[in-house]
């Protein structure tokens, strides 16, 4: 299974209780309500993890069905195994920041992006991905510098300036109201919110998308591929 990078960072982006309520508020009256989804088969796809246990996005599928299920905790396992089998897999990143709440999970899963980030510095989809986890712990200052950097280096495409620059004013927003910069950033910071970063004109943003295309992974060592669960 294959995700486009134009459908990945709409799921990052979107993929909320928020969004998926607001859609259905608006749905004009009188119009059809649209087909339930087919029911979860979590037997097959267990059976798959198990006939295919170093596929990443096996292991991704079946904690898909195992969180539509509730059973959170085990399909935070399998998002976690689908780091550690693909590392590029920004996706279960996205899933572990609604999955869990566990600081040492959220913390190695960061840890990990982090560290995948020296390698992809301008990777849309990355910085996306972790700008949720550090928004999950409560982190708001780096969620929102982690896209602010991006954005400064002009590798934000023409169709997500948008998204981007409203998730950075709601972070930046979070962080003041929380005032978490006064106890774990130095005083200055405060300015810097203030005046980062007003959204750029879409001529600059000249980027492909595919500098954010997620490549097929290598097998990592050392610190950015430890592992996140005992």
């Amino acid at each position: 299974m294959r995700f486009s990078p134009f459908c990945a960072i709409s799921l990052l982006l979107l993929c909320s209780p928020v969004v998926a309520a607001f859609s259905a508020a608006a749905a004009p009256a009188g119009r059809p309500a649209a087909a339930q989804p087919a029911p979860i088969d979590i037997n097959q796809l267990k059976a798959r993890v198990d006939a295919n246990p170093q596929d990443a996005r096996v292991h991704y599928m079946y904690g898909d069905g195992l969180q539509k299920l509730g059973r959170l905790h085990e399909a935070t396992r399998e998002f976690v195994t689908a780091t550690e089998l693909d590392p590029s897999l920004f996706h279960a990143y996205h899933q572990l920041s609604i999955v869990t709440s566990e600081k040492h999970i959220l913390d190695q899963a960061i840890s990990r992006l982090n560290y995948l980030k020296e390698e992809k510095p301008t990777d849309m989809l990355l910085r996306v991905a972790l700008s949720e986890l550090y928004e999950k712990k409560g982190d708001y200052y780096q969620a929102n510098k982690t896209l602010v950097d991006l954005v400064y280096t002009n590798s934000v495409p023409p169709k997500y300036v948008d998204k981007i620059n409203s998730r950075i004013r709601s972070l930046q927003a979070r962080a003041k109201d929380t005032h978490g910069l006064d106890r774990t950033q130095p005083h200055n910071q405060d300015e810097f919110l203030e005046s980062a970063p007003p959204p750029l004109p879409e001529s600059q943003l000249n980027r492909d998308l595919s500098i954010s295309k997620v490549k097929e992974s290598q097998t990592m060592q050392g610190f950015g591929h430890a592992t996140l669960l005992p």
